[in-house]
């Protein structure tokens, strides 16, 4: 401990001011009844920690990730508690950083087709903004976007300085996520697994049981590969290949057919980079998806799959397995009915689409009544259920081309990635591109990159790949995060 002589007067000064602060933000949010100025002992030190070290901070960040839950300030403006504040805290922060070190930063980070891309995809993105029907939704869409890439790429880029804080960064993530796992199994079991009531199981932590099967799946891989890390049968080894068990259990019980299909992309995936065939795989991926696209919108195909009296909302998952393949399943047939609203809308504006957050506000024009369901109100105010379908639409054709080539760029470039590396740095690439197809997967059936549960991933994976290739020379190598 210091001597009390060796206290510097500044520290003196910082100590008195926070705490005359604490006390007068106490005093006048319990007068005043405002919850924010009693919050304020709680975001000073919060502040001047991430201001001398965010190294720490962004750790955190990873462990509230699992916790947070969905709040919504508006009905048409939600947030995510507390990561996404923290997250708008990183960009103000990464910002004020870089700017003071700007002659430290290695530029070269961005060199790659992957950067390249990415930051096209955000020029784009901008671009479609200005032409956007809904230039007020579409600008927060930017603001999120810009907080997600400079959290979890290129705070990841500086934090991520080796494989030790690999292993940081996996246990402040695991530890609580399978708290939440645990929790909800128990939970789950006092109901008999009872299908209907899984979304009530998983509250307050996951908004459905899409949110959280999809971040089992995509966290999963570095589970798997983590376990390497230890001797075989040592207690951290053994915890490791028990919570894979207990992770697949809980998808499984989580009744989420996009995550059980991901599953399977995985087993697919691992072979195909091990046989570094990723790119053959890709061009039968697209091809396959241009003919199905094809097939059902070629002479009004899809009407084959209207919904009649027997289309129900399933309370039995064998029931919902029989009803999917039988097009009788109500969840399915919305997807449907917002899908055929999208190719609709993307044949109206092809070029920069509506904008972003553009397709609630505009998609019930486009619709085809006779797929109509009793869900189709839509009061949750949820998007197409599919991301590339969402990007075409408000990003219009080119935006859906980028993104598509950034996926593409990301699983070649991986690919390449992967056979350079040896050893642990080889293990990390595959946990990184499997993860990676586990959100590629559940992106077909949903619209989650700005979602904290599995959008933090998206970029996170991003930046570790980047890393990979330049031996975790990151933006600003060897950097000290001391603001």
């Amino acid at each position: 401990m210091k001597p009390l002589t060796s206290i510097r007067l500044q520290d003196y000064i910082l100590y008195y001011t926070c705490g005359v602060i604490s006390v007068l933000s106490l005093l006048m949010g319990f007068y005043f009844e405002e919850k924010v100025l009693l919050a304020l002992p709680l975001i000073i030190p919060l502040g001047i920690w991430a201001v001398l070290n965010f190294k720490i901070l962004y750790f955190f960040l990873l462990a509230l990730i699992p916790l947070s839950i969905e709040f919504d300030v508006t009905e048409s403006l939600a947030t995510d508690l507390p990561t996404e504040p923290l997250m708008v805290g990183f960009l103000l922060i990464a910002l004020f950083y870089l700017i003071r070190n700007a002659r430290k930063v290695d530029f070269s980070f961005f060199s790659n087709p992957l950067m390249l891309l990415l930051i096209l995809h955000l020029v784009w993105i901008l671009i479609a903004s200005i032409f956007s029907t809904v230039p007020l939704f579409s600008f927060k869409f930017i603001l999120a976007k810009c907080w997600y890439v400079t959290t979890f790429l290129l705070v990841t880029a500086l934090v991520i300085q080796g494989m030790d804080d690999v292993k940081k960064a996996f246990w402040f993530i695991f530890i609580p996520l399978s708290a939440t796992v645990f929790l909800a199994l128990v939970r789950h079991a006092l109901v008999g697994f009872d299908f209907s009531l899984i979304n009530s199981v998983l509250r307050p932590f996951y908004r459905n049981h899409v949110n959280y099967a999809a971040i089992l799946a995509v966290f999963l891989p570095f589970v798997v590969y983590a376990r390497t890390w230890y001797p075989k049968y040592s207690t951290k080894y053994n915890l490791l290949v028990f919570s894979v068990l207990i992770y697949l259990i809980a998808i499984y019980f989580s009744y989420t057919r996009a995550c059980y299909l991901a599953i399977l992309a995985m087993l697919g995936a691992f072979a195909i980079f091990r046989l570094r065939r990723a790119k053959l795989a890709i061009i039968v991926a697209l091809i396959v998806a241009v003919f199905a696209g094809k097939y059902i919108t070629d002479q009004n195909h899809y009407l084959a799959y209207t919904p009649s009296t027997n289309t129900v909302s399933q309370y039995e998952f064998g029931d919902l397995i029989d009803a999917t393949f039988k097009a009788e399943d109500v969840s399915s047939m919305e997807r449907i009915y917002r899908w055929i609203a999208a190719v609709h809308m993307i044949g109206d504006r092809p070029i920069v689409g509506f904008g972003p957050n553009g397709f609630v506000e505009n998609y019930k024009n486009y619709t085809v009544f006779v797929f109509e369901t009793w869900i189709s109100d839509n009061q949750e105010r949820s998007g197409v259920h599919n991301y590339f379908l969402m990007t075409a639409v408000e990003q219009g054709l080119i935006g859906l081309g980028i993104f598509v080539s950034l996926i593409i760029a990301f699983f070649v470039w991986g690919e390449k990635i992967l056979h350079q590396q040896v050893g642990n740095h080889k293990l990390l690439a595959q946990a990184v591109l499997l993860s990676m197809i586990a959100i590629v997967v559940n992106l077909l059936f949903s619209d989650m990159i700005e979602v904290d549960k599995t959008g933090s991933f998206f970029f996170f994976n991003m930046a570790l790949i980047v890393l990979l290739s330049r031996n975790f020379k990151g933006l600003i190598p060897q950097a000290n995060q001391s603001v």
